[in-house]
């Protein structure tokens, strides 16, 4: 489960970078004019070393807390205050020297180490063979990929502590080209600060925020673009993107002629006392939308989700086909053993209970939010398989989730 020269909280992102001819040019100005080198000038090696394949950031479709264009990148938060704040960044050659010195936000591509404060970054640099420049990470325990854990137990990895209290000095040490960082709403995010004030360059994602799986994996292309490997950033993302649209249109069209309705679901099971069902414009929702699915008591229209009283969710629970992610239960007993009254429950009596939790590791870690970042379409698969078992692909097995015995 993710923000530079200020913390702030999430939104939407505003702003294209510039997308002219000259657009580069006007930043590399502005920066020197901010810095007061109102007469520096590129050398011919940095200008020739711009080259397509790190600055064609082109248009993302679907994030809308990332955008690129150019050689420039962006990114919202909105973890402090009401208004969201957004960060620019511009990406130049590593022999950048003055740039990089008289910037922070100047970053320096393409990035050959790095420090993630989530696992769930890992997947992209994974996937895009660039976890080899992955220095240091929060949360080794939560990592599910065998190959980094390897390189977590190697030495070549280290584990730098909670992103609330993170070692500086071994951060400081590793002298990372940049550092991924993510905030929450509600936590302390002072770290990012601190970070910063070290001299460190700093990029707040907040791919976990974003509303649907499509939108999640378009952060490959960032991935790709910092680390000179767009081509396949691009490919992957295009062949992920038509296989996910085309087991979503399938399950629709297959619905839609069989005069089939969505399957009910009840989702979650309270945490810490309270049961939060998340709104209908929510990454979980978009997931189960595009299964087939309809989430019991959801707010069509919120993007956050609503703190239900159990009275209110067990007043409709009876119409429930399907109950899904009841928090990391893998038993009907263990489930049981929270509420007895779980057990009237139609979905609990037919065992029709999963999680998403079969990809797990004894710290905690889920691969759901760690791989399944950048393979969106295999959840998809393993919830219409669930939602709509008829419709499943023969002799397929589910990947992320388990049913409840």
């Amino acid at each position: 489960m993710k923000k530079l020269f200020s913390s702030g909280n999430i939104c939407k992102i505003v702003g294209n970078a510039f997308e002219t001819a000259g657009g580069l040019l006007a930043i590399i100005a502005a920066v020197f004019l901010c810095c007061g080198c109102k007469n520096a000038s590129r050398s011919g090696n940095e200008a020739a070393a711009m080259s397509k394949s790190f600055f064609d950031g082109g248009i993302l479709k679907y994030a809308e807390y990332l955008k690129m264009s150019g050689d420039t990148l962006r990114t919202v938060n909105e973890w402090e205050g009401k208004n969201p704040v957004t960060e620019t960044f511009i990406l130049v050659p590593r022999d950048s020297v003055k740039i990089l010195a008289a910037n922070p936000n100047a970053i320096p591509v393409p990035v050959k180490s790095c420090v993630c404060m989530s696992t769930s970054f890992l997947a992209y640099l994974d996937i895009l063979g660039q976890d080899g420049g992955v220095k240091a990470l929060s949360g080794t325990q939560f990592v599910y990929n065998d190959h980094i854990r390897k390189l977590i137990k190697e030495g070549e990895i280290l584990d730098i502590g909670a992103e609330t209290s993170p070692n500086y000095e071994l951060i400081m040490s590793l002298k990372p080209d940049v550092v991924f960082a993510y905030g929450i709403s509600g936590n302390d995010n002072t770290y990012i600060d601190k970070l910063r004030h070290l001299g460190l360059r700093v990029i707040p994602l907040n791919d976990y925020l974003e509303r649907t799986p499509l939108a999640k994996l378009e952060y490959i292309k960032m991935f790709g673009t910092l680390t000179g490997t767009r081509a396949a950033a691009d490919s992957i993302f295009a062949a992920r993107e038509a296989s996910y649209l085309k087991i979503k249109n399938e399950c629709a069209k297959s619905l839609a002629d069989k005069h089939m309705p969505a399957t009910r679901v009840l989702l979650n099971m309270p945490f810490k006392g309270v049961w939060y069902i998340p709104g209908g414009k929510n990454y979980t929702s978009n997931l189960i939308k595009d299964a087939g699915g309809d989430i019991l008591g959801s707010d069509p229209d919120a993007t956050t989700s609503s703190q239900v009283s159990f009275e209110t969710i067990y007043s409709f629970a009876s119409r429930a086909d399907v109950w899904l992610h009841p928090n990391s239960v893998s038993t009907l007993a263990a489930l049981a053993a929270d509420n007895q009254m779980y057990k009237n429950i139609p979905a609990f009596e037919d065992g029709a209970v999963f999680n998403n939790t079969k990809r797990s590791t004894p710290g905690g870690g889920s691969d759901f939010w760690e791989t399944g970042a950048v393979e969106p379409q295999e959840i998809l698969q393993d919830l219409i398989q669930i939602l709509h078992p008829d419709l499943a692909q023969p002799g397929r097995t589910l990947k992320y989730y388990i049913q409840l015995k």
